[in-house]
């Protein structure tokens, strides 16, 4: 009986290594496939289940059956090392779990296929997340809902959201950094320097409080010009996406497919156009444009922002915002004697 049991433990080993070296871990084998190895006799079909009974129970082998046939699909020393150590809630949680790939699976949906009381299957789950075999994930399509995956996984986009989403949520920072990082350089592609060839002799001289001139220490403007009808150097979708992943901004590789999606929404912004069907993009704005704007501070809230013409009493009084300034006129609906805003403003001014 022991010599019986020693010779399928061996068997079982040499069967394990030769699905090893000739199958990938997600290949579902048959038991065609395990005979063509050649570790077992092909007639001795009772000793090839008792094998594969064998590796199983060493959660070394997964047991698979649907349309009538059984199979099985390896699963890798370091994973098996994972399953030998968990009880068999654990062990059936970890495999509905894993059976979901990288599409994740609702907590209710784990319950449900495992028939575990509530309160065994969040012991569980904190067990295996605990152990980081686990990890629970953010479902864009369905935010409310708890999900788990395989702690080594990588959700697929259309769960996680891709590059635009950060725990599920959608990082408007980065996209909006993406983007004028984008803008910039294919500005930089569209308009040339007009080069100043006598900055020295332009530059303005002031007198100072002891009589001396001396140059106005403000550096002069850049100007820019736009490259004529037929320049071919405006910057493809390629090279673009090439300076975004070298610029070190966003930490995960991007694809054409991504950055064609910010070209997209910058050209409907009216900051870039396309050319060529979409081929290559050149900016509406020059370089020294594009960066005072995006160096303007956002306005704060309940702060009211600088008016565009200056400070005066036009724009002081209520009369200057007013959007209805136009349409007011003495005796009308919108007159002056019945603006509600006189009144608060002559105090506030007059110190009434």
């Amino acid at each position: 009986m022991a010599a019986a049991e020693s010779r399928v433990a061996k068997l079982a080993s040499k069967l394990y290594d030769a699905c090893a070296d000739n199958h990938d871990p997600d290949t579902l084998l048959y038991q065609h496939d395990l005979i063509d190895l050649g570790v077992l006799p092909s007639d001795d079909i009772a000793l090839l289940l008792q094998c594969t009974q064998s590796l199983v129970d060493q959660k070394l082998f997964r047991l698979h059956q649907g349309q009538g046939r059984i199979g099985w699909k390896l699963i890798p020393r370091e994973d098996a090392e994972k399953l030998q150590s968990l009880n068999a809630d654990e062990a059936l949680v970890y495999n509905v779990i894993h059976s979901t790939g990288r599409s994740g699976v609702w907590v209710r949906a784990i319950q449900q296929r495992t028939n575990l009381h509530k309160s065994i299957l969040d012991r569980a789950l904190k067990s295996l997340d605990n152990r980081n075999y686990i990890k629970s994930i953010h479902n864009v399509k369905y935010p409310s809902r708890r999900m788990y995956m395989l702690s080594g996984l990588v959700p697929y986009e259309d769960v996680s959201g891709g590059a635009w989403f950060t725990d599920g949520v959608l990082d408007a920072n980065f996209i909006n950094s993406l983007a004028g990082f984008i803008e910039y350089t294919v500005s930089r592609k569209s308009w040339y320097e007009v080069p100043a060839t006598d900055r020295g002799r332009s530059a303005k001289r002031v007198k100072t409080a002891t009589g001396k001139a001396e140059v106005n220490g403000e550096p002069p403007t850049k100007t820019y010009l736009p490259y004529p009808s037929n320049y071919k150097g405006y910057p493809t979708v390629k090279a673009i996406t090439d300076a975004v992943n070298s610029s070190g901004i966003t930490p995960v590789q991007l694809f054409e497919d991504r950055i064609m999606q910010l070209l997209d929404m910058l050209c409907f912004d009216k900051k870039l156009v396309a050319l060529d069907n979409g081929q290559c993009y050149k900016s509406v704005k020059n370089p020294e444009a594009i960066k005072a704007a995006q160096s303007r501070k956002p306005p704060v809230e309940g702060v009211e922002p600088e008016p565009l013409l200056g400070r005066n009493g036009m724009t002081e009084s209520p009369c200057g915002p007013c959007p209805n300034f136009k349409l007011c006129s003495p005796g009308a609906a919108i007159s002056p004697e019945t603006c509600e805003y006189f009144d608060p403003w002559i105090e506030q001014v007059l110190g009434f």
